[in-house]
């Protein structure tokens, strides 16, 4: 029986570029069921890609598959991976930094640079390695392929990681990275509960929400959305355990105009 596939990728849940993955993936493991974790990753976010793909590949089933494709760089020198996690599950993408947070949380236990012309599709476009190189190389695995087929061994210590800073914590205030946002405008810092509480933010506290151009706007530490009225901002804990600012009813990235990579700070009110 084929393992199934996961495909996680910034085309767009939509577009002909995710129909052409499946279509490959079924022509090659026609056998193997096939699930879509996510392809609204914002256009060659490498970071956001990263986080969601360690937070969704721990899901997946024991032997699976997952293809990876959030790649700016398509068409230059950067590798193509597949790599071995826990449980034996794989994953192959651009090495670019999108595998490297799984790659570690996951622990890459073994990993080969896919360049095995006979498990990729030709001729190769320099531009759709998606189609071309990551789905038919992970659909032959998928299938019984041995990994070592694909290409030469690689160090998993090598494995690219993608960029992110910890954050500040001091009596009161809070900094960290806003690392993405989901479709509701929720916005995910990159920043654990333990951050949280060691900046003394409990839950109840009356805090300021500032961003990296100055702006300001009041918030209310809490556990879920109905912790505040309609219209309010919280500061939380989501679902995946990172800190996030929620606006009940509404977007807080466009509330407090803030976007991916920029610091955000979360200061008590005194």
């Amino acid at each position: 029986m084929s393992r199934p596939l996961g495909f996680l990728t910034d085309y767009g849940p939509q577009s002909e570029y995710v129909g052409a993955l499946h279509a490959v993936a079924a022509t090659i493991a026609p056998g193997s069921g096939r699930i879509d974790l996510a392809h609204e990753v914002p256009p060659g976010d490498i970071r956001w890609g990263a986080i969601l793909l360690e937070r969704l590949v721990r899901l997946m089933p024991r032997e699976s598959v997952t293809v990876a494709v959030v790649d700016p760089g398509v068409g230059t020198g950067r590798r193509a991976v597949a790599m071995v996690l826990e449980w034996g599950r794989i994953v192959v993408g651009p090495d670019n930094g999108l595998l490297g947070l799984a790659a570690d949380r996951l622990g890459a236990t073994r990993a080969v640079e896919v360049t095995s012309p006979d498990d990729m599709r030709g001729p190769v476009s320099a531009t759709f390695h998606g189609r071309d190189v990551f789905v038919p190389a992970a659909a032959h695995v998928a299938t019984g392929v041995p990994l070592g087929a694909l290409g030469p061994e690689v160090d998993p210590a090598t494995i690219v990681r993608p960029h992110l800073p910890g954050p500040s914590v001091v009596p009161g205030v809070l900094e960290a990275l806003v690392a993405g946002a989901d479709r509701f405008g929720n916005l995910a810092l990159w920043a654990t509960p333990g951050d949280l509480m060691a900046a003394g933010l409990v839950e109840g506290t009356r805090v300021r929400v500032v961003t990296s151009g100055g702006g300001r706007s009041e918030a209310t530490v809490g556990r879920s959305f109905a912790d505040v009225a309609q219209g309010s901002l919280l500061a939380y804990v989501d679902s995946h355990g990172l800190v996030a600012v929620a606006l009940n009813g509404g977007s807080a990235a466009e509330c407090v105009r803030a976007t991916a990579g920029e610091v955000l700070a979360v200061m008590r009110q005194e």
